[in-house]
């Protein structure tokens, strides 16, 4: 079977075939939780490598967790080598059908998709035409310079990185960014309970991305808290701080 051929398979399966090892349930209270992060890479998707790293990041997007660490902190994690179990938050994996099995398996949820250069440019420009639930690919690689050439096509829907901290750093916030769309979602169809639900979670990600990332980029979060104002002014008060008890 082509490579062509798999993504076409893959897209046309059912998510009932799939293993339930890929299932994402079990969200916490409030707004539904519908993101993912899958990585694909032949070294950081082994549960032995990296574990840290990935740990990190997953702490970083889950809120019933303790603050993420640090950027400073964070390079000497791509070396450490532990047991990395896949969560809710993200998935890891290392070969190409794994990924489009999982991508397909969740195609109801907004998929942030992390790959290395060579796995990349091997599936980036047939599998964002294929699901919708692909926006944006960052890719994670020692030389960003030897994939410009096929990359430069795709420069609307992938990031390429090469430190570790930056990379976290953007995918957290590109998380926020999603969940403050959510909320104007919610508020254009008078969800005003949700939409704040939303802003709470994307503030508490670009503060997180912003931790991360310091002192390089600052992600401002102006839009964010006038959001905030605005949806908490249109709610009694002691729901708004039930919203942020459940937050």
């Amino acid at each position: 079977m082509s490579f062509k051929q798999r993504i076409y398979f893959f897209s046309d399966v059912s998510a009932s075939t799939a293993s339930p090892t890929m299932s994402i349930n079990n969200w916490p209270m409030g707004v539904t939780h519908n993101h993912l992060i899958i990585w694909l890479d032949q070294h950081i998707g082994l549960n032995n490598a990296c574990v840290d790293l990935k740990k990190t990041l997953a702490d970083a997007v889950n809120l019933t967790t303790d603050e993420p660490l640090l950027g400073h902190e964070i390079d000497r994690l791509i070396l450490n080598e532990k047991i990395y179990h896949s969560t809710r938050e993200l998935i890891t994996v290392t070969t190409i059908e794994q990924c489009l099995q999982l991508i397909n398996t969740n195609r109801d949820k907004r998929i942030f998709l992390i790959t290395s250069g060579s796995l990349g440019q091997q599936f980036v420009p047939d599998v964002l035409n294929t699901f919708s639930c692909l926006k944006k690919i960052f890719i994670f690689c020692q030389e960003i310079r030897e994939h410009v050439n096929w990359a430069i096509e795709f420069t609307d829907n992938l990031l390429m990185f090469d430190f570790p901290n930056d990379l976290l750093a953007r995918v957290v916030y590109d998380i926020g960014m999603y969940y403050m769309q959510r909320a104007i979602d919610f508020r254009n169809s008078n969800d005003h309970m949700s939409a704040l639900y939303c802003l709470y979670y994307s503030k508490k990600l670009v503060i997180r991305a912003n931790r991360i990332f310091q002192p390089f980029v600052w992600f401002s979060l102006n839009a964010i808290e006038e959001y905030i104002t605005r949806e908490e002014n249109l709610l009694p008060r002691n729901l708004v701080q039930h919203i942020l008890n459940n937050i």
